[in-house]
């Protein structure tokens, strides 16, 4: 019988280790730079978990799985939110060579992306499982292939377009425009391949060494 409630295993404590570590190494920044400047880097992580947090009540939660209608939603919800997990590899444009703290700010970057490939790729592991109890496994990798594709291009307009995932809400019009403008665009598809490939590889690597069968009673 699935588990009602939101469930973190053994496995995925590292990511509290590794959030807990970020923190510190923010703090140190902080303290010895008298700046805040990487402290956007909480915003993202938070916005990391999001999607994590969803696939994890989807996957777990009795009530919510058995109900068609807010399982869709949620996972429309997901699929809006789910580039803000990988999307922290991106920070590393904000890394400045030849000042003295560049090897905390490698290193601070570096504790914040690894966390976000890895809420990343936990939430594909949980939805894959989802998918594949509703309906089948080949289903399951074929959807997240196209979420693979999909977030790859969100990344591209969040980063290079500088859109949020709000902005679906906040400015429709704009981003609808931009959206169909960018498909005409080299650039957009390079990039949308590159991070959706980067993605879909992470998931296949980290499913079998992160993923956890739920508990029969």
């Amino acid at each position: 019988m699935k588990p009602t409630s939101f469930n973190i295993s053994p496995s995925h404590r590292p990511l509290l280790l590794l959030t807990a570590l970020g923190v510190i190494v923010l703090i140190y920044r902080m303290v010895t730079t008298q700046t805040i400047f990487f402290t956007f880097l909480l915003w993202n992580l938070f916005l990391a978990f999001l999607p994590f947090v969803i696939s994890r009540l989807i996957r777990y939660n009795e009530k919510i799985s058995s109900s068609n209608v807010i399982s869709y939603i949620l996972f429309g919800l997901w699929l809006v939110f789910l580039p803000n997990s990988p999307y922290i590899i991106t920070d590393f444009i904000h890394l400045e060579t030849g000042i003295s703290t560049m090897w905390v700010d490698l290193f601070l970057l570096f504790v914040f992306a690894l966390n976000g490939v890895l809420l990343g790729a936990l939430s594909m592991i949980d939805m894959h499982y989802s998918i594949t109890q509703r309906f089948n496994s080949n289903i399951a990798r074929i959807t997240l292939l196209v979420v693979c594709v999909l977030s790859g291009y969100g990344i591209f307009i969040g980063r290079f377009l500088r859109f949020n995932s709000w902005d679906i809400v906040a400015r429709p019009k704009t981003l609808v425009y931009c959206l169909y403008k960018c498909l005409f665009l080299w650039e957009a598809w390079l990039w949308t391949i590159g991070f959706g490939c980067f993605m879909w590889v992470s998931f296949l690597i980290l499913q079998p060494l992160l993923h956890q069968p739920d508990k029969t009673s």
